[in-house]
């Protein structure tokens, strides 16, 4: 069922802004669910991703459902797709240009992509991650009906809804709730980022790990 986001709790603009300054990895230490699998992997290396999921769930590769769901993002968003037979691609470049020209924050593909230099060539404007490539791509069928959109889908074992906030970087994809992780894990990771540089630097320096590292 589609998901009006007008009703939905929509994530801060502050909230989106603290989340940009967070090592994914760092969150890894408080956090154990909403991680993708290693399967989900970056295909250029844009920016750090942070954003508002707006949904597809592509039960067939109809082109058409893609182009409806590009035509609904809105300046921020995170476009998530599911791809159901994991064998066609429903991004490329075209599709990429029109994310990029609605404002998109990026794109999270359970399935393959398509253009990889294409993508790359964009990178710094729309980081996209996928599970890999593929030539074989969506069609113009205009199979499935507006259902398919800003529904719950099931991203490499991940559950989205949307309104979720999506982040993604070199490290992979994860999938926070829209309030976030909560003020006290973020808190607690932003402060283990600030720290990091000078415990490296005291690592460095030959100090006592058993001083540096609790065992």
């Amino acid at each position: 069922m589609a998901v009006d986001l007008d009703c939905e709790e929509l994530a801060s603009e502050e909230l989106i802004a603290s989340l940009r300054e967070v090592e994914l990895p760092t969150l890894g230490h408080f956090l154990e669910d909403g991680f993708c699998t290693p399967r989900m992997v970056p295909i250029n290396e844009g920016p750090q991703m942070v954003g508002p999921a707006r949904t597809l769930d592509l039960r067939e590769p109809d082109a058409l459902a893609v182009n409806r769901a590009l035509h609904a993002l809105r300046p921020g968003d995170v476009l998530v797709i599911r791809v159901a037979s994991g064998l066609h691609a429903p991004v490329g470049a075209v599709t990429a240009a029109a994310a990029i020209a609605q404002g998109a924050a990026g794109i999270v593909v359970d399935g393959p992509v398509t253009d990889a230099a294409a993508l790359r060539n964009v990178q710094d404007r729309l980081p996209v991650f996928a599970t890999g490539l593929i030539a074989r791509t969506t069609k113009r069928t205009g199979s499935l009906g507006d259902d398919v959109l800003d529904c719950e889908v099931e991203i490499d074992g991940v559950t989205v809804r949307p309104g979720d906030l999506v982040l993604g970087d070199r490290q992979g994809v994860l999938v926070l709730p829209p309030t976030g992780p909560g003020n006290e894990v973020l808190q607690a990771a932003l402060a283990s980022d600030w720290g990091e540089p000078a415990l490296l630097a005291r690592i460095a320096a030959g100090e006592d790990l058993r001083e540096l590292l609790p065992g």
